[in-house]
């Protein structure tokens, strides 16, 4: 069994903790099948950290 990792990092516009992850999981469905890996992601094996506040090209958060 082969075993990969991906890394996939989104921003935003709430900081909804369960929208951020099910944002993260499209953004790395997409990742997957990018590489041509036919098989769906271990999502038991998911870690989201933050959110991060970031500023904008304004510096607003």
């Amino acid at each position: 069994m082969r075993t990969v990792a991906y890394q996939a990092s989104t921003s935003l516009p709430h900081d909804n903790l369960e929208r951020a992850t099910a944002g993260l999981r499209a953004e790395l469905r997409h990742r997957v099948l990018d590489a041509g890996d036919p098989g769906l992601p271990d999502w038991s094996t998911l870690a989201v950290t933050g959110p991060e506040i970031a500023a904008d090209e304004h510096g607003r958060p």
